[in-house]
């Protein structure tokens, strides 16, 4: 984001990247340079730049899900609130959160003003999965794309940052290089329990007659199915890297070695899981079906 700091300004930002690769913290750190009243920016120690840490800038707007998506009432309340003038004079930013999840109306109303901007009003799209907002959308954007960092560059920031060095090294696999996922994990207590559980259901596939009760065992995590599927890619991804005769990233390479399916399906089948979410099937068949198409790979 230079060109921000520069004061080479596009009217929207398409800010792409991974669960935790710093999306938000680079949205945040561009609207400081264009509110910022310092020489160096962003200071973080000016009047606006502490507004907008803080959250309480009056021309700096945020927008997130609700539920699993953005409607287009919250972007027209959004667009309707862009037409007042900036309580102070300068930019305005909006920030929006999972992009990916307005729904088509939405994208369309926010098209309108991307394709006709505010004088001196920037947008940051803030998404894992550019591909799924409408090409107009991404046409009128400037991408810039997150990469997480290499696992070890993130386990030597994480020891910064006061964690010991093996958990850290730990925490980088599973976060695969993304620091501010790695801390997420960190802090979740209940990540790694739940993902013995999630190893242990693949570990008991058997064949199709054992598929109900494998999948079954995580039927009531419907409020982590987010995770879930995360760890199950992780899974995918390190059982494919031993297939290949690659070292594992993350998980007991002996571990995922012996489980009876193949590391292609179970990415497949994640995939499937996810868009099978987005269309608001209930969890407990998303997680049915994704596991009966373990056993054939």
């Amino acid at each position: 984001m230079r060109s921000v700091k520069a004061g080479r300004i596009a009217h929207a930002y398409l800010i792409a990247g991974g669960r935790g690769t710093g999306k938000r913290t680079l949205a945040k750190l561009a609207a400081q340079s264009l509110f910022c009243q310092a020489e160096d920016k962003p200071c973080d120690q000016c009047p606006a730049c502490k507004r907008i840490i803080a959250g309480s800038h009056p021309d700096v707007r945020t927008i997130a899900p609700k539920g699993k998506s953005i409607g287009v009432d919250e972007v027209r309340l959004l667009i309707n609130r862009l037409s007042v003038k900036p309580y102070e004079g300068g930019y305005r930013a909006v920030i929006v959160e999972e992009a990916d999840r307005m729904t088509l109306s939405a994208q369309n109303a926010l098209l309108k003003t991307l394709e006709e901007p505010g004088d001196r009003t920037v947008f940051f799209l803030l998404t894992e999965s550019p591909n799924a907002l409408v090409p107009t959308v991404r046409s009128r954007s400037r991408i810039v794309r997150v990469a997480p960092l290499p696992r070890d560059r993130c386990a030597e920031v994480l020891v910064s940052r006061g964690v010991d060095e093996a958990r850290a090294r730990t925490l980088s696999g599973f976060a695969r290089g993304a620091v501010g996922r790695a801390l997420e994990i960190g802090a979740d207590e209940g990540f790694f329990p739940l993902y013995r559980r999630v190893l242990g259901s693949l570990q008991s596939l058997k064949g199709p007659g054992s598929v109900a009760e494998a999948a079954g065992g995580l039927s009531e995590e419907k409020d982590r199915s987010a995770d879930v599927l995360e760890m199950l890619e992780i899974i995918g991804r390190d059982r494919m890297a031993v297939e290949n005769g690659a070292p594992a990233e993350a998980c007991d390479p002996a571990a995922v070695a012996e489980l009876p399916i193949s590391g292609g399906a179970l990415l497949r089948g994640v995939l499937r899981a996810r868009e099978m979410l987005f269309s608001n099937v209930a969890w407990p068949s998303v997680l049915d079906q994704l596991y009966f198409s373990l056993p054939e790979g």
